[in-house]
């Protein structure tokens, strides 16, 4: 996987809501691409063929 520039985390940060300054910049854009690699060396084989369960949580029941 080819790394994130700094735009592409700008990006990122703004499709959720963050905005990324300057003086963090490097260092985000350095943390996302390290973090990336590092979840790519875990990723086995074949993940990517089974199909994804939803989470179903139970209900949130106050009066327990």
């Amino acid at each position: 996987m080819a790394d994130l520039t700094k735009d592409e985390v700008i990006a990122l940060g703004h499709a959720v809501g963050l905005e990324i300054q300057d003086p963090d910049l490097t260092e985000v854009t350095y943390s996302l691409n390290a973090l990336l690699e590092s979840l790519d060396k875990i990723n086995p084989p074949g993940l990517d063929s089974v199909e994804p369960m939803p989470i179903i949580l139970p209900p949130n029941n106050p009066s327990t």
